[in-house]
């Protein structure tokens, strides 16, 4: 998961990642009030390659708009 300042994730990027399947939400924390933020989430999964673990990556959703509280 990837949450930016500005639409083309290019300024004030932080990535997250969440390792347990059945999530399907994430609180986070320390960001600034009544600001704008732009998030976008991909899945992974963990496959061996040649006896190394390998994460497959599925492409970026589309950006969501969301609005920070206070």
């Amino acid at each position: 998961m990837k949450i930016a300042t500005n639409s083309k994730f290019t300024k004030g990027v932080k990535s997250y990642t969440v390792s347990k399947n059945k999530t399907v939400s994430k609180k986070i924390t320390k960001l600034k009030g009544k600001k704008k933020y732009y998030v976008r989430v991909r899945t992974y999964k963990t496959v061996k390659v040649n006896g190394k673990s390998t994460k497959i990556y599925s492409s970026w959703s589309k950006a969501k708009a969301v609005t920070t509280k206070k």
